[in-house]
This record gives C-alpha cells, sequence and structure tokens, in this order.
C-alpha cells in the first residue's frame, strides 16, 4: 500500500481529535498547521542531519503537518522542522548545520552544563569553548516546543535516548526533566487538554447581555456599572482591558457608557483579594437567595446562590458555578483549593465580582 494513503492508529486518532477541538470552536479553531510534508521533504531533511526520525514524528509531518504556525494559538507546538536548531541555536554565538542531531545525545553532558554547575560557567569563556559545550550539552536534538524565557522541549534522535521527549531549562540552571517516551504519546496528552481546557471553557461561562451605565476607570482596571437586558437589574463589576491604562477620572475610548457587552461573571480568590464563604443550612435557605450586595467601591460584593450542577470537564483548576436567584444568572466561583461542593449547597460569599468580556457593541 502507498505510504501516504497507509495511516497508523496514532494519525487516525489525531485527526479525530483534531476535528472534534475545531467543531468546539464552530470549525474555527485557534490551531491551524502547516502544510504536510512530502516524503521526499523529510527524506532530505534525515539525509542533511544524519539521522532517521521516530516513526510516529515522521507520519505526523507526512499526514497531520509541518508542525503549528507561528503567530497561532500562542507558542506553536510542534514547532516545525525548520525551526529544529531554535533550542540550539538560541544558545549559540554563530549558526550552524544539521549535523548535530547525529551524535548521540548525553543526559549527563546536558545537565553538567544546564544543571546546578550552570551558575558557575566562566562568563570570560573564550566563545568558541562556550559553543564547544553548548554543542555538547544538545547533541541529538530537536526543538518541538520554545516555551520561553529559555525553557524549550526537545525530542532525541540519536543514542540511547531516541525517540524520547525532554524539557530543558536553557537559562536557570534547572537542568532537564522527561516529558515523554514518544511524540506520539505526548501529542496525544497535549491535545486532549486543549479539548477540555476547550470543554471547560465554554462549560464555564455563562454569558449574558448588558449595557453600561457608569464607568470608574483605574489603570488598565475599570469598574463597570452595568443593566442586564433580559431582566432590568443593575450591579458593578471589576474588568481588566490589558493595553489600554487610564488613571482615575480620565476617559476611556475602550468602555463608554451605553455600550452593550457580553460577559460572564467570576469571583476568584486571591492572595490580595480572598473570598469569604459561608455555608448555608437547608433549614436558613427560605428568603436567603436573594440578589448581589454590593459592600465596596471596588467591585466588593456579597453574593448568595446555590449549586445547580458541577463541571464535567476540569481543566486543573478548583471552581464551581453558583446560580443567583435575583440575578438570573450563574456566577463562576474559582480558586478555593480545599473546598469541595455539591449540588444543592447554598452559600454566602463575600469578596470580588470580576468579568470577563467577549464582545463589545455600539
Amino acid at each position: 500500500m502507498n505510504e501516504i494513503n497507509c495511516k497508523s492508529e496514532f494519525i487516525t486518532r489525531v485527526e479525530q481529535m483534531l476535528e472534534h477541538y475545531q467543531s468546539l470552536y464552530d470549525g474555527n479553531g485557534p490551531y491551524v498547521l502547516n502544510d504536510q510534508l512530502t516524503a521526499d521533504q523529510i527524506e532530505e531533511f534525515e539525509a542533511a542531519a544524519k539521522v532517521v526520525l521516530p516513526q510516529d514524528y515522521k507520519d505526523f509531518l507526512l499526514h497531520i503537518g509541518n508542525g503549528g504556525k507561528q503567530g497561532h494559538h500562542g507558542r506553536p507546538f510542534p514547532l516545525s522542522l525548520s525551526h529544529a536548531k531554535d533550542c540550539i541555536e538560541s544558545n549559540l554565538n554563530t549558526t550552524i548545520g544539521l549535523e548535530y542531531m547525529s551524535l548521540p545525545f548525553s543526559l549527563e553532558s546536558c545537565n553538567r552544563y544546564f544543571g546546578d554547575g550552570f551558575e558557575n560557567i566562566d562568563e570570560d569563556l573564550a566563545d568558541e569553548e562556550y559553543d564547544r559545550m553548548v554543542m555538547e550539552a544538545l547533541h541529538g536534538t530537536i526543538t518541538l516546543h520554545n516555551d520561553g524565557c529559555g525553557y524549550y522541549i526537545v525530542m532525541i534522535v540519536s543514542g540511547e535516548h531516541a525517540g524520547k521527549l525532554y524539557y530543558i531549562d536553557t537559562c536557570h540552571g534547572q537542568g532537564t526533566y522527561p516529558v515523554s517516551n514518544s511524540f506520539s504519546d505526548y501529542y496525544i496528552k497535549w491535545l486532549d487538554r486543549k479539548i477540555t481546557e476547550r470543554l471547560a471553557h465554554l462549560e464555564h461561562n455563562d454569558k449574558f447581555s448588558c449595557v453600561i451605565t457608569k464607568v470608574k476607570l483605574g489603570g488598565s482596571v475599570r469598574d463597570l456599572h452595568v443593566r442586564k437586558d433580559q431582566y432590568h437589574y443593575s450591579f458593578q463589576f471589576e474588568y481588566f482591558y490589558p493595553g489600554d491604562f487610564v488613571r482615575e477620572g480620565g476617559y476611556s475610548e475602550h468602555t463608554r457608557v451605553g455600550d452593550r457587552l457580553v460577559v460572564s461573571l467570576y469571583m476568584e480568590h486571591k492572595s490580595w483579594m480572598p473570598l469569604e464563604l459561608e455555608k448555608i443550612e437547608e433549614q436558613d435557605e427560605r428568603g436567603a437567595l436573594q440578589p448581589l450586595t454590593v459592600i465596596g467601591e471596588r467591585s466588593e460584593h456579597i453574593v448568595i446562590g446555590r449549586v445547580n450542577r458541577l463541571f464535567m470537564h476540569d481543566p486543573g483548576e478548583k471552581c464551581f458555578p453558583l446560580y443567583v436567584e435575583g440575578l438570573e444568572q450563574e456566577v463562576l466561583v474559582k480558586g478555593l483549593k480545599e473546598l469541595v461542593v455539591s449540588v444543592g449547597d447554598v452559600y454566602k460569599i463575600k469578596g470580588q465580582l470580576n468579568g470577563n468580556v467577549y464582545r463589545i457593541m455600539r
């Protein structure tokens, strides 16, 4: 059978998962891949690097794509083959070819340079000697991900660890730690996490429409007084607008009285703005479920509501939706690590009310 038409179980599963992921964005998801490579292009790279790439990774390049596109979905994973040298060249004083990939990777050498002894390297070391040490540390590696601040995920293509993925800190002396035994295992887990995060996002955000009635500015933060469209109830919440710094008493073109918003509300437990929770017992519930009460100038509120549902998808943070009857709206409560809640629980919560703004219309 033709190699192009013969797809592994890994590739079939990835295709199904990618289709699912795109469907969660109505077919217009942020994860965009470069075009697939041909078998000849892959063989040309292998010949230049004098290596044989792991089969699962070659299958990905051949059937799925040559990595994620730059500028899409944050830092792309995996990087394309054209960025295979990013980790090593970011630490060198010169550019190099691909031949270093054929030299066996050594965990000992990598940790010797990027581990505990990193800070003891002589700053006056000649460039040639410095480059030699980096080259030795990163023999046999291909860059799969640049996580920023000198952190990289690399795939080993030569030596006893060939096929495995490692996370390498190239700037802070933390050395390496293993990520996965294969590209396919890690990619499936990475993509599954992206799907779970998106499902959780869709679950968590109970969106609604409102109109701004008053704006209080304070740097990049503003307290918005709003009125719900569907239900004439007014309240205020804090909204962070990055990149629009306006001092108190100023004016912002981005959030004006009369603007219509699509938002969701949340309360988050932070060290500088902790939440105070009180569970209301069943015999006290009558008359207890009331609207938000504003208790402070900076969007501090008392909220009383019932847990009507729990989330199916957990992206790793502790959170639950609290339905506030007077507001006819859910408020997402998050950041309370030790709290265990059940459907039917009623809570009185004191803290800061925040909002995610999805759309501003005029």
